[in-house]
């Protein structure tokens, strides 16, 4: 099948992650072309090789980040993900994984969504929260929802950050949550 036709110049380990955030976007798209192209890029995939794209789409709510960055990892002419991180020679330091958040609180609590940090910075600043990125959008959320998690919203870290971990004031604040949080296991 070969190296994906979009991977002509090596990529940065954060473009191969915007990547594989959009192939599972196509996946889940509405419509055909895009999900049906995203599945047959799947399909180089051990996991996905014997299926056809139909069966692939049957089965995409199994299909996970770790796959899509496998592809993206295939398409850039490595085994891997790992092999991919390895060539790069980058490091990739703990990330916080808010996708996890959601994987383990399916408690009803009403976020606030935005498709853009300027509405969700507007939004910290008139109601409060704590504000944190999704995939492409951004969300607040109330104590609540972090102490259902097992986190602790009281922990003076939030406060040091400006309750915000996309631009937080304090960043050394911020990996000290995200040590906590990684090992809650909210981090990737």
């Amino acid at each position: 099948m070969g190296i994906h036709p979009r991977a002509a110049a090596p990529l940065s380990l954060r473009e191969c992650k915007v990547r594989a955030s959009l192939l599972l976007k196509d996946l889940l798209a509405a419509g055909s072309v895009r999900p049906a192209r995203a599945a047959e890029r799947l399909r180089v995939l051990p996991a996905f090789a014997s299926l056809t794209p139909a069966e692939v789409l049957t089965r995409r709510e199994a299909v996970r980040r770790k796959h899509a960055l496998a592809v993206i990892a295939h398409e850039q002419g490595h085994a891997s993900w790992v092999a991919l991180k390895q060539a790069l020679g980058e490091e990739e330091a703990p990330s916080l994984d808010t996708e996890a958040f959601f994987r383990k609180n399916r408690g009803a609590f009403l976020n606030r969504w935005f498709r853009t940090y300027p509405e969700a910075l507007a939004s910290l600043q008139a109601q409060g929260g704590y504000l944190f990125p999704f995939r492409e959008q951004f969300f607040l959320c109330e104590a609540e929802f972090l102490r259902a998690l097992g986190v602790d919203p009281a922990d003076p870290g939030w406060a040091q950050m400006g309750f915000n971990w996309v631009e937080p004031k304090e960043p050394s604040a911020q990996q000290r949550l995200l040590q906590k949080l990684a090992a809650l296991g909210y981090a990737g």
